[in-house]
Order: structure tokens, then sequence, then C-alpha cells
């Protein structure tokens, strides 16, 4: 799919523009991100099947936001039900829980690869100890530090490619009728090359965060629809 390479201080201006979707109909998008949040809580007290729903219905919950998000710019009134716009429809449904599947073994391999050093470094002290041989602690230690370091650096890449990949992936589903797979394909081709205007947003948004948490974390009820209004603003600049 066609996309655009956009300048870095369009950051803060899909921001803007997010703000301004919020700003049409602020007490729906309150009451849509309270029902949002009431499912997540829910799904959080189900043991091991909670966060398994929540990882691949998220996307289609995020997903009817976004329809609500472009409504709104398109003049129409936004409407608490679309929220759930993505389990009526039918075609966008199993796409978008494909994505949450995606991210989900995004999430089990960054545990494997945990599991995998950890068990390594393990398996080496006993090992070593086994053979009776006399490892100083500063060398044990600097070994332990690099696998550790090494561990960190892929969890955070894998982190990072699951973030790029629904980042417009979503929007790419549920608004541009993509499947899921092409779509996260097309979603990391659109963060790396507008790397420079995400960073940007995502400087911003971190200040917005620190801001939106000190009245007991209030402040997130608006900046959670700022969010989508800017994430599809991002969207519709990107892919036209």
């Amino acid at each position: 799919m066609a996309m655009m390479r956009v300048d870095a201080g369009r950051g803060w201006g899909w921001l803007v523009e997010g703000w301004q979707l919020f700003a049409q109909a602020p007490g729906i998008w309150i009451v849509i991100l309270l029902i949002y949040l009431g499912i997540s809580v829910v799904l959080s007290f189900i043991p091991f099947v909670g966060g398994l729903a929540y990882a691949l219905l998220s996307p289609v919950l995020a997903g009817g936001m976004l329809y609500g998000a472009a409504a709104l710019a398109r003049g129409e009134p936004l409407e608490i039900v679309h929220l759930f716009r993505g389990f009526q429809d039918q075609e966008r449904l199993g796409p978008l829980v494909l994505l949450g599947a995606i991210s989900l073994a995004g999430y089990a391999l960054m545990a494997l690869v945990i599991a995998v050093f950890m068990g390594g470094g393990l398996m080496m002290g006993a090992a070593l100890d086994s053979t009776g041989a006399i490892v100083p602690p500063e060398a044990m230690g600097g070994l332990f530090a690099g696998a550790g370091l090494i561990a960190l650096l892929i969890v955070l890449t894998i982190s990072v490619l699951i973030a790029m990949a629904l980042f417009y992936g979503i929007p790419l589903v549920m608004l541009g009728g993509q499947n899921a797979w092409p779509a996260a394909q097309d979603s990391v081709a659109a963060c790396w090359i507008n790397i420079l205007p995400l960073l940007v947003f995502g400087l911003i948004y971190l200040v917005l965060a620190v801001v939106a948490a000190i009245p007991f974390g209030l402040g997130f009820l608006i900046l959670g629809p700022v969010t989508v209004g800017a994430v599809y603003a991002s969207y519709r600049e990107v892919f036209g």
C-alpha cells in the first residue's frame, strides 16, 4: 500500500489534530474510554485466559475507537457503539484478532528469550561448579551482565517491532480493509520511513503522560482519546 514520508514536526501536529477530534465530543470519548478500561479490568481478573483474551481483543476495541475518530473526521456524530464496531464487522473481526495473535506471539518470543538467557546462565554456572573450575567473581559478573544486556536488547527490539506493527496495522485493517499480515508489514515499513516524526510524537507523548498522571491519573481520560485521534490523524496523512 502506498505510504508517504512526512516532516518531523508532524509528530506534534498529529497530537493537535487528536485534541481537536477529542474536543468535538469529549463526554462520549470519556465514556468510551471508561468502558474500554472496564473491560480491561474485568479480563485482568480472569487467570491466564483473561490475559490472552485481552491481547487478542484489544486490537478489535482499538479499531472501534479509530472508527469513531474517522466518523468524527467525516462530520458524523461519535457514538458509544463505535467502540464495538470491530465485533459488528465480521470481515474485520478476524484480521483484527489475528493482529492480536501476532502481538501475542511477539510477547511469547520475548519470554522465550529471557528464559533462554537466564537458563543458559544458570546451566553455565552449574557446569563450572561441577568441573571445580575457579572463576573470579568479576569475570562471572561481567559474563552475566553481558548476557543480560544482549537479552535486553533483543527484548526491546521485539517490543518495538510489535508497537510498529500495531501502530498503523490496526487502522489499516479497520479502516483500510487490509488483512492482518500485510497490514503489519506495511505498518512497520511506514513507521520506519517516518521514524523522526514518530520520535517527536513519542517524546511529546511522554511529557503529556507525566502531566496526565499527576492528578491521580485522571488526565489519561483526556490523553487516551487524544491518542486515538492522533493515531488516526497520522494514519490518514501517511497513507493518504
